[in-house]
């Protein structure tokens, strides 16, 4: 105790315990002990911009801000060091707080983990609502979708157990660093450096987590963000296809394919409507366009709508205005877009006259992916209770201590199974005993196991009462969301029901038995 005082009391006075540290020379400090230090700052009385402290041979004539001349002087007065004069002076308590924040901080990046697996699921799922909802509008494009999905919900829990069995490595590692330094109490100001460089350790152990579950979900997320740009171009299209519907119909057995906005007629062999903008759409069987008519009485309307057999090639006029040229069996069809519409065009006409290649038929592909799930949350809660070891450690020195202790318990002794040699001094005394301890064993023969087996039921009805609890707990807190808890909890109250069924069946055969 009288040592522990020593290391804490002040190195100037040698009497009164310390209360500040300088982070200069390392010394501890008492307040009386400290030094100061005062300056004059200069302020502007108008607007009350502070000009700081003039350096040598500089002098304050007017405010930069606001120009003026009326300045006030006020006196700023630090504590310093009285060893190396040094203005780094903080108080032993906050300096405490300050490392373990940053040593909790660096263990709490645990969580990293899976809090880019909550925002790669978000993702996911996000991608499979918008491939059903493009299905059920008949945009079957590209039957590969649904197989790059699965490839996707297949890869997921390899990728879970790697960043979970990854957390779990960086955990120990991290619990042996932090062994004893979690509750700064017991800290001594002689061990502040060595505690710097734990704190240092953990944080590079958090940084190489957060590497490693970046390489794990790289591959994987640039999938889905093919995956995603895919989608996004086909979700483009059924927008541009609403307006379709209003002037427009699709026949039986006819699929939207792609609709191009801001296309004008610039000509044409055989159609009246010229100099009109519109938007041009593609569907498995048709090219239809409908764009805003007339000069005066302006109305929109089908300015043309052709089988798409009848369109035989698609060509591109003019050396300065490039136009494209839709050559139909009547003739042919001048039109100007932008040039990113230019550049596709060809190709969706191709995806349009051979659709049946990119088509997909088994719409319960789909079904059964918006159905699956992917569960995060034992991640998640095998992450954070590794992140809650690490912080309450006295829960896990006492798990360790009980663990420890339990190697060198005796067995229990059986006093009924200690013989008297007294009741051996005769024939009859010998002889009475031997048939107690015959009858004794033959109805524990019987016995002891239905007993045994009530025990163990009884202690797994009283584990599962206590799952119940943490999952009341964890739901309170936040830490379980409601889905999975009532999932959890659906399923202990059931194991409960059924294990105290058993009791009670074993528990009055028991009875029967005894009477």
């Amino acid at each position: 105790m009288t040592q522990d005082m020593a290391r804490q009391t002040c190195n100037i006075c040698n009497d009164t315990k310390a209360s500040h540290l300088c982070e200069g020379c390392g010394e501890l400090l008492c307040l009386e002990c400290q030094g100061t230090k005062s300056s004059i700052f200069y302020v502007c009385n108008e607007c009350h911009h502070v000009l700081g402290t003039p350096k040598p041979g500089e002098t304050f004539t007017n405010c930069p801000d606001c120009d003026s001349e009326n300045l006030g002087e006020g006196k700023r007065v630090e504590n310093i060091c009285p060893r190396c004069h040094s203005t780094k002076t903080v108080l032993l308590e906050e300096k405490k707080r300050h490392l373990t924040q940053n040593i909790r901080h660096a263990i709490q990046s645990l969580s990293y983990g899976h809090s880019k697996l909550r925002e790669f699921q978000s993702k996911f799922t996000s991608a499979k609502h918008l491939l059903v909802s493009l299905r059920m509008a008949n945009f079957l494009h590209y039957h590969w979708l649904e197989t790059k999905m699965e490839e996707i919900h297949d890869e997921i829990p390899a990728i879970k157990t790697r960043i979970a069995n990854q957390a779990e490595i960086v955990a120990r590692q991290m619990a042996a660093e932090t062994k004893g330094l979690i509750d700064y109490n017991d800290w001594e100001p002689a061990q502040f450096p060595f505690i710097e460089g734990v704190t240092n350790r953990v944080n590079e152990l958090g940084k190489q987590y957060k590497r490693e579950v970046e390489d794990s979900l790289q591959q994987i997320q640039l999938k889905l963000d093919e995956l995603d740009t895919q989608l996004e171009g086909l979700n483009y299209y059924r927008n541009e296809f609403a307006s379709f519907y209003e002037f427009a119909e699709l026949s039986v057995n006819e699929l939207p394919v792609s609709a191009f906005p801001d296309v004008k007629l610039t000509g044409s062999d055989f159609v009246k409507a010229d100099k009109s903008t519109g938007t041009l759409f593609f569907t498995n069987k048709r090219v239809v366009f409908i764009a805003e008519t007339g000069l005066v009485r302006k109305k929109t309307d089908v300015v043309f709508d052709y089988p798409l057999i009848y369109l035989n090639s698609i060509g591109e006029d003019g050396r300065i205005r490039k136009r494209v040229v839709l050559k139909f069996k009547q003739g042919e069809i001048k039109i100007t877009c932008c040039e990113q519409t230019e550049s596709v065009l060809p190709d969706y006409i191709e995806i349009a006259r051979k659709f049946d290649k990119y088509i997909q038929t088994d719409l319960q592909r789909v079904r059964k992916l918006e159905q699956a799930d992917l569960n995060i949350s034992e991640v998640r809660m095998k992450i954070e209770n590794l992140v809650y070891s690490l912080l309450a450690p006295t829960r896990r020195e006492k798990e360790t201590d009980y663990r420890e202790k339990q190697r060198y318990i005796r067995p229990h002794l059986d006093r009924r199974r200690v013989v008297n040699p007294s009741q051996y001094d005769d024939e009859k005394g010998f002889r009475e005993h031997l048939e107690r301890t015959i009858e004794q064993r033959s109805h524990e023969r019987y016995s002891y196991p239905e007993k045994s087996e009530i025990h163990g039921l009884e202690k797994s009805l009283q584990d599962l009462e206590f799952a119940m609890r943490d999952a009341i707990h964890l739901l309170r807190n936040g830490r379980l969301i409601p889905e999975e808890f009532i999932r959890r909890y659906k399923r202990l109250v059931r194991d409960s029901y059924f294990t105290k069924k058993r009791i009670n069946e074993m528990s009055r055969d028991h009875q029967k038995y005894r009477w």
